[in-house]
């Protein structure tokens, strides 16, 4: 069906479903009393497997459509996650071989402290509801639910961006030349 389509397609349409989730499913279902943000998950997955422009691009994609859903000033989220996706570009390159469980563990990090961001950005903007939150509790979720999320994420983002899985090539064919 999407065989032919775009990154923008690719990328608009897994943001969709995110939010549908978001809205529709995860709302209603709060782990320790908080709700998962799976626009974080994703920004964060848009930069590990994308590199930095494209987690920056993709990121900001996840903040554009949380600040279409969340009550915090308009722009926040777009700030936020747009970092969020470049922090997570520019740290995964500096680990290039990394395994399917470490990068699930750099992937919770890194959305635990997507959230420390997002706190911090509503810290000086002086917002209390944000800063009041329990951050330390929904770090600590919204990092679980990225470790038990990721390799869904991986998929989800490298099919949105087109992002083909290296080639190596074989001890045969470089004995041949090919």
């Amino acid at each position: 069906m999407m065989a032919g389509a775009g990154p923008l397609a690719r990328s608009t349409l897994v943001l969709a479903v995110a939010v549908v989730v978001h809205v529709g499913l995860l709302a209603h279902i709060t782990p320790a009393g908080v709700i998962v943000d799976p626009l974080v998950l994703l920004a964060v997955a848009g930069g590990m497997m994308g590199g930095r422009s494209a987690g920056a691009t993709f990121g900001g994609g996840c903040g554009l459509a949380a600040d279409l859903i969340l009550h915090t000033p308009f722009g926040m989220s777009l700030l936020v996650l747009t970092l969020v996706g470049y922090l997570s570009g520019a740290i995964t390159e500096q680990i290039p071989s990394a395994g399917r469980l470490a990068r699930a563990a750099i992937a919770s990090l890194l959305a635990a402290g997507g959230i420390g961001l997002f706190a911090g950005a509503g810290w000086l903007m002086d917002l209390v509801y944000v800063t009041e939150a329990p951050l330390v509790r929904i770090a600590i979720v919204t990092g679980a639910a990225s470790l038990l999320t990721n390799p869904l994420l991986e998929r989800a983002t490298r099919w949105a961006l087109i992002i083909r899985p290296r080639m190596t090539a074989s001890p045969e064919s470089t004995a041949r030349g090919g």
